[in-house]
């Protein structure tokens, strides 16, 4: 092999592209982030909200630098205004700062002695099984291997796979509000029958300010400004931003002439996954980044890389499932579900038998424990009670 300029360039300076970088560079390789913004974490794009669990599990340590608010519980509310409440009575996640957060990882990333280059977009990847390099407007840099951890937009991928096209992006618009009259110990979810394609939130950030958002294939800014005006008409909005989420299937990496892809592979409508979400996609790049480690410092690592991602994927795949399972449950009868749970003490289950950070898991728990058929059971006798007019 010819003497390249890192052992690894990797394209995106997101969590995804930080973690490889941070997991690589600790094992000994030479890494180049290119990030296309002037100033990494910026814009923000999400809520922040993260689940503690998670975090330490990816040697993410808790710093006041990025941490917002403090996060014990979840409420849900049904078309007609019926609410669940899931209260953990325990700190579970916290509200980050989303451009501090991705700072406090870069710094972890340089830390190790990786180099991060800002305002320099790429705008080619060229594959190569000796050499591959990524192009940007003013240089040409060579590595043994590149991380395309670009986002959403798969531009640099599809040079290097034609099919690159991931279906499943939702548009979001998300905006920080003031006076939202929450109690800050909680997130907000809303399913409201307009909002097919996903849900509403609130993610308070102390107990005046709180990032508000509403996800839609169609008429986006509409729908936001009818949930404003319905929830939080007394709220004003200090600013807001717009971006996507993905709820497609898990995407499996790919890896090609010295080009691996590495990106957040899934997050689902349900609330648990979209919210307190296991982090497990970000898993995906701290396996990444050892495993082009061991392949480039040893030649090793390919098989034990191939096992964990399987069960990575498996969690995905059923997060996916079950999204899908809830998708089609007719808003009306959320109120059913959610009276349901109230009256088998879900909440409780959940508390001491859940698990946010796999959640297949703990799917799989309920119907091991006979949860879900109780579940099940008491949602049709809510329905039969309503239709046959009993009290």
């Amino acid at each position: 092999m010819q003497n390249s300029d890192y052992d690894v360039v990797i394209v995106g300076a997101g969590p995804a592209g930080l973690l490889t970088a941070r997991e690589a560079a600790g094992m000994g390789c030479s890494v180049l982030v290119f990030e296309e913004h002037d100033e990494v974490g910026r814009p923000e794009k999400c809520a922040g909200l993260f689940s503690i669990s998670g975090l330490k599990m990816l040697n993410i340590p808790l710093s006041q630098s990025y941490i917002q608010n403090i996060i014990r519980g979840a409420v849900f509310f049904s078309p007609s205004g019926r609410s669940f409440v899931l209260d953990v009575e325990r700190p579970v996640a916290v509200v980050s700062n989303r451009e501090m957060f991705d700072k406090f990882l870069a710094q972890q990333a340089t830390v190790k002695g990786v180099e991060i280059v800002t305002g320099e977009a790429a705008i080619r990847i060229i594959p190569s099984d000796d050499m591959p390099s990524v192009k940007t407007s003013n240089t040409l840099t060579s590595a043994k291997m590149v991380v395309d951890a670009e986002g959403r937009s798969g531009f640099l991928a599809r040079y290097v796979w034609k099919d690159w096209k991931p279906k499943g992006w939702i548009p979001i618009i998300q905006a920080v509000v003031e006076n939202h009259r929450m109690d800050k110990d909680f997130v907000y979810l809303y399913f409201k029958e307009y909002l097919k394609d996903f849900f509403a939130y609130l993610v308070p950030i102390d107990d005046n300010l709180g990032k508000l958002g509403v996800a839609a294939m169609k008429d986006t800014k509409r729908l936001f400004f009818r949930f404003l005006q319905e929830e939080f008409k007394h709220a004003k909005i200090l600013s807001t931003t717009s971006a996507s989420i993905y709820t497609g299937p898990p995407l499996k990496l790919r890896q090609n002439c010295g080009v691996l892809v590495c990106r957040r592979c899934s997050r689902s409508r349900e609330g648990y996954d979209r919210w307190w979400r296991s982090l497990l996609a970000v898993f995906v790049a701290i396996e990444t980044g050892r495993y082009v480690a061991n392949f480039l410092l040893k030649g090793t690592g390919i098989r034990e890389y191939q096992e964990r991602m399987n069960k990575i994927y498996a969690q995905l795949k059923s997060i996916h499932k079950l999204r899908i399972l809830i998708s089609q449950i007719p808003p009306k009868f959320y109120d059913y579900v959610f009276k349901a749970a109230s009256d088998i003490h879900l909440d409780t289950w959940l508390s001491t038998e859940g698990d946010m950070d796999r959640h297949g898991d703990t799917v799989k728990a309920m119907f091991k424990s006979g949860v879900a058929l109780k579940l099940l059971t008491r949602t049709i006798f809510q329905i039969l009670k309503d239709v046959l007019g009993i009290p």
